[in-house]
C-alpha cells in the first residue's frame, strides 16, 4: 500500500483467495445506495457453510451495506437462537470480496460465536479505487460493529486483511474491540489518506495479532512488520513463508495452520 501497485485491490482467483493488486486512481466518490437505514432481512439457509443469513445494515453515515451472519453452531444449525455474547467481525481486502471470509466464518460459529462479514459501500473489484472509497472503509467498519451490538453482542472481535487491516487498527480502540486481527496490512495507505494515526495505535492496548508472508510483492513483510512494532503489547507476530497476501493464505500450504491460530487467538481473547 506504498505504492499504487500494491495492496489496494485485488484480483481473485481460485475462488476469491489470493491477494490485493492495485487500481487506477481517482476522485470518483463511491455511489451512496442508500442513506437509510434498513432491517437486517433474509431467509436462514443450513448446509455446510452452517445457518447464516443475509442482512442489511447502516454505515456510521448512513449508507446502506449488505452482509452475511453466521448464527453459532454448525451445519446442522444454530445452537441456539439467544444472541451470543463475542461477535467476530470480519473486514475484507481491497478487492471487497467477502467470499473468503464467508469461507472461514462457519469455523468460528462453529466455536459459539455469531460472526458477520460484510462488503464495503464501493463495487467488487472496482479498477477506480478513490481516497473517498478508502475513507468510507471506517464509517462502514462502525457501522457492522454497531449492527453485531445491536444483534446481541456484549464483546466484539475485529479481524481485517489489507485494506481492512488498516481500517480494523483504526477503528479497533474506538470500539472497545476485545481482541484484533490483522493481516498483511500496513499503518498507512499512501496517497489515498486513510492510515492509522499513532494515538489510534497506542490507544490499542487489547491482544494484537499480526500475520504476514515474508515476500509479499502487495504489502511488503516490512511495513507490516513496522505496523506491529509501533503497535503496543499485548502483541503476536506470525509469520509464514512465500509471498501469498492476506487471505489468500487460506488456499496455501499453511491455510490450516492460520485458521487454527485465528481460532485459538479469538477463543483466548473472547470466550464464546
Amino acid at each position: 500500500m506504498r505504492q499504487s501497485a500494491t495492496l489496494v485491490l485485488g484480483v481473485v482467483v481460485a475462488a476469491g483467495l489470493t491477494g490485493c493488486a492495485a487500481p487506477a486512481r481517482t476522485t470518483t466518490a463511491p455511489g451512496n445506495r442508500s442513506a437509510t437505514p434498513a432491517p437486517a432481512t433474509a431467509t436462514t439457509p443450513t448446509g455446510p457453510a452452517g445457518a447464516h443469513r443475509t442482512v442489511t445494515f447502516a454505515a456510521a453515515d448512513g449508507v446502506t451495506l449488505t452482509g452475511t451472519l453466521f448464527d453459532a453452531g454448525g451445519p446442522s444449525g444454530p445452537r441456539s437462537s439467544a444472541p451470543r455474547p463475542t461477535a467476530v467481525v470480519l473486514s475484507n481486502m481491497g478487492d471487497n470480496d467477502p467470499r473468503p471470509w464467508q469461507a472461514f466464518a462457519p469455523s468460528l460459529a462453529a466455536r459459539g460465536y455469531s460472526v458477520l462479514t460484510y462488503s464495503f459501500r464501493y463495487p467488487l473489484r472496482t479498477n477506480s479505487f478513490s481516497p473517498a472509497m478508502a475513507a468510507g472503509t471506517v464509517p462502514d467498519l462502525l457501522g457492522a460493529v454497531a449492527f453485531a451490538k445491536a444483534s446481541g453482542a456484549v464483546r466484539i472481535v475485529l479481524i481485517g486483511a489489507s485494506l481492512g487491516g488498516i481500517t480494523v487498527g483504526k477503528v479497533a480502540a474506538q470500539v472497545g474491540a476485545a481482541g484484533v486481527v490483522i493481516l498483511s496490512a500496513e499503518q498507512e495507505l499512501a496517497g489515498y489518506g486513510l492510515s492509522v494515526s499513532p494515538a489510534e495505535l497506542a490507544a490499542l492496548a487489547v491482544p494484537k495479532l499480526f500475520v504476514a508472508s515474508v515476500q509479499d510483492t502487495n504489502t511488503e513483510f516490512a511495513l507490516t512488520r513496522s505496523f506491529y512494532q509501533n503497535a503496543p503489547p499485548p502483541k503476536q507476530f506470525q509469520t509464514y513463508p512465500g509471498g501469498v497476501h492476506g487471505v489468500g493464505l487460506f488456499s496455501t500450504a499453511d491455510g490450516d495452520d492460520l485458521r487454527r491460530r485465528l481460532l485459538d487467538f479469538v477463543g483466548q481473547v473472547a470466550p464464546a
